[in-house]
């Protein structure tokens, strides 16, 4: 057991970009890199050998290019910011734009393409620091950020710790994408979800947040019972045409059940979320016509992979909806999620 260490085979900012590999002894292997403090790789031993259960690109240095952002640490603020401003006690702030006109999952360089710190790396746990300087993507105040990723007993446990030496705002989150029958094993539709939340915010006619809410009760948007994901795409559904598909924050029921959930009947894999954040965005991409190329070989198309992100609601700053992203000067704000496998 312990972390082992080799080098991505290329730098970033001058600096050495490495995988580190964290075992449980309980069949469970995950390797992070320094490269926007993500998750490359989940492996799960079990009777069927050893199955990768996240996507991620061919080669790790993709990263840095603009695209589906596997695995990566998402910041300072996960989701959109509309307009690309916000105010705060009277002061306008305005940031990048990185979606149109918008601010979307940190701006143009966000976390995902940072270099990280290695603070400590020990048996089962490593941690990450990472900091923003004052101004980068428009946002107030020296940030500091550590990511840790800790494992035990076939967990995964991420943990944020954010401080800022002046009034900003942090949203962090991860965008790793599962798929319980292997990163190379198609398409997720035969995979059974859940997401223990009434009510989502509603996107608009164009896409964007609506700055309201909607309940889910009696729609096809209702997840709180684990249901075939393949049905989820049968029949009309106003909610997920305006997005394409799934894209939708949840606002969560909250409590100390799991907030959602993954599940492979064909090899009895299965995953449970439990998270301190209000809400998180499920996302199921459709790569048709796209044809990423993964590891191991794999090609990423089609609806390949689910994503669950714990965040702030999108455009919460303007809408008001859930809890706030603000970040006092000297407060610190710790978040938790924890992947819990079975199998």
């Amino acid at each position: 057991m312990g972390i082992r260490y080799e080098p991505a085979g290329f730098e970033a900012d001058g600096r050495e970009i490495g995988l580190y590999h964290l075992t449980d002894g309980c069949g469970l292997t995950l390797v992070v890199t320094n490269l926007g403090a993500a998750a490359r790789s989940l492996y799960l031993d079990d009777e069927a050998g050893r199955t990768d259960v996240l996507l991620g690109f061919e080669k790790p240095e993709s990263q840095m290019e603009k695209g589906p952002m596997f695995g990566v640490t998402l910041g300072r603020y996960a989701g959109k910011i509309l307009g690309a401003e916000y105010e705060v006690k009277g002061v306008r702030r305005q940031l990048s734009k990185s979606h149109g006109e918008h601010h979307a999952h940190g701006g143009r360089r966000g976390f995902d393409k940072r270099v990280f710190e290695v603070l400590r790396a020990a048996k089962e746990e490593i941690v990450f620091r990472y900091v923003s300087a004052d101004g980068e993507e428009g946002y107030p105040g020296e940030l500091t950020l550590l990511v840790t990723y800790r494992i035990e007993k076939r967990k995964v446990i991420l943990t944020y710790e954010v401080t800022s030496d002046q009034d900003t705002v942090a949203g962090i989150s991860n965008h790793m994408y599962f798929n319980l029958a292997g990163n190379d094993g198609g398409e997720v539709t035969d995979q059974n979800v859940f997401v223990r939340a009434d009510r989502i915010s509603e996107p608009g006619t164009d896409g964007l947040p609506a700055g309201r809410e909607y309940c889910v009760t009696g729609t096809p948007m209702d997840l709180r019972s684990p249901v075939r994901i393949g049905t989820l795409y049968e029949g009309p559904c106003e909610q997920r045409e305006r997005m394409g598909g799934f894209d939708h924050d949840y606002l969560l029921d909250g409590g100390e059940e799991p907030a959602a959930g993954l599940s492979h009947p064909a090899s009895g894999r299965r995953l449970l979320i439990y998270t301190d954040s209000s809400c998180i965005h499920f996302y199921i991409p459709d790569f048709h016509g796209m044809h990423y190329p993964g590891k191991d070989g794999a090609v990423y198309d089609g609806k390949c992979g689910v994503c669950f992100e714990p965040m702030y609601v999108s455009d919460c700053l303007h809408s008001g909806l859930g809890d706030s992203p603000l970040l006092n000067a000297g407060e610190r704000r710790v978040s938790r999620t924890v992947f819990d496998f079975s199998w």
